[in-house]
């Protein structure tokens, strides 16, 4: 704990496609938290090159901090004997589910963080949360209200966002959740909607700790009013007008996920994180980073257009109708691969 070694513990995972943007989110995590007498980045990597171990290797000794790549070798090789599937290429998005296999049991907490995250404060008070005996910290997820129902949530329980979780370390491996994640992907479901994050919510149900929303704001929230977001969203369990308020005065981490099919680093971007990731990018390794076109097809073009020229209320509700339709048929095709050895 902080209060005891003075050491923050953070945890990486990512390919060597995602290097430039996790890098500038491990500087921002650094410059922020200089005060901290340690610092430790965990990185869960796939197939990163020597280049881009050299950049980020530089990145920590400009901080005078430690990095350690940890060999991921046999998570793979256990990824692919239980019949996991990758996410977008790579098994780098669920390495983190069996974190305890990898890190060395003196680490008692770790703060994981998504490559898209930036980080805007401090961080000592986050570590430092008192989880309440809860095995993780999770912020809830701001567009999971219609999601709940096909990974056989209730309606009225809390569904959490993955990209920032606070592991008890102890707690996990008293429960030993990896071992249940496994049974759970080899004899129930292998194969989810948003693979790591449904799978953390469904085996840990129960066990999460409700997060402020401002250590996990997410783009929503930046350009939608929140009565209008609870208004026409209409999330059943949620955080309040007023804790989001309180929220969007001191944001703590924002998370640049996917807006309307685009991330900050992309060229003529909207979105609403674009110019906090900028000013990262412009003081990091990665400040020469040649921005390019989103991958989008003809539909995201239609919903970029029509973002730009409607107004905001009309916008969100062809947005809820175009999130659910795209959950419904996500949720579909990852029923294809379901696995039930138990049948």
């Amino acid at each position: 704990m902080i209060g005891e070694t003075m050491q923050l513990n953070l945890l990486y995972q990512f390919n060597e496609k995602y290097v430039p943007y996790a890098g500038v989110s491990i500087y921002s995590a650094l410059w922020n938290n200089k005060h901290m007498e340690k610092v430790c980045v965990y990185v869960l990597g796939e197939n990163i090159n020597d280049d881009s171990r050299s950049k980020l290797e530089q990145v920590i000794s400009e901080f005078h901090r430690e990095i350690i790549f940890v060999n991921t070798e046999a998570l793979i090789t256990k990824m692919k004997s239980m019949d996991m599937p990758t996410y977008r290429g790579s098994y780098a998005a669920n390495m983190r589910l069996f974190l305890d296999e990898v890190l060395d049991t003196s680490i008692d907490r770790v703060l994981y963080l998504d490559a898209d995250t930036i980080v805007n404060r401090r961080l000592d008070e986050l570590f430092e949360t008192d989880l309440e005996d809860k095995t993780i910290g999770m912020v809830l997820e701001s567009l999971g209200a219609s999601h709940k129902k096909q990974i056989e949530l209730s309606i009225d329980e809390e569904y959490y966002n993955s990209g920032v979780i606070l592991f008890d370390m102890e707690q996990w491996r008293n429960h030993n959740y990896s071992q249940k994640i496994a049974e759970h992907v080899r004899y129930k479901r292998n194969n989810y909607p948003a693979p790591d994050q449904d799978l953390l919510n469904v085996v840990c149900r129960g066990d999460i700790k409700r997060l402020d929303a401002k250590y996990n704001f997410q783009p929503v929230h930046a350009v939608f009013g929140d009565k209008l977001f609870l208004k026409v969203m209409h999330p059943e369990v949620y955080y309040s007008t007023e804790q989001l308020a309180s929220s969007r005065k001191d944001i703590y981490i924002y998370h640049c996920f996917r807006f309307i099919g685009e991330f900050p680093w992309h060229e003529n971007n909207v979105h609403p994180y674009g110019s906090v990731f900028d000013s990262y990018l412009k003081m990091s390794p990665w400040k020469s980073y040649e921005k390019t076109a989103a991958d989008t097809g003809s539909i995201l073009k239609t919903e970029k257009v029509l973002f730009r020229i409607l107004p905001k209320s009309i916008f969100l509700c062809i947005f809820k109708v175009a999130h659910a339709l795209f959950l419904y048929q996500s949720n579909r095709d990852s029923l294809k691969n379901k696995v039930n050895k138990l049948m």
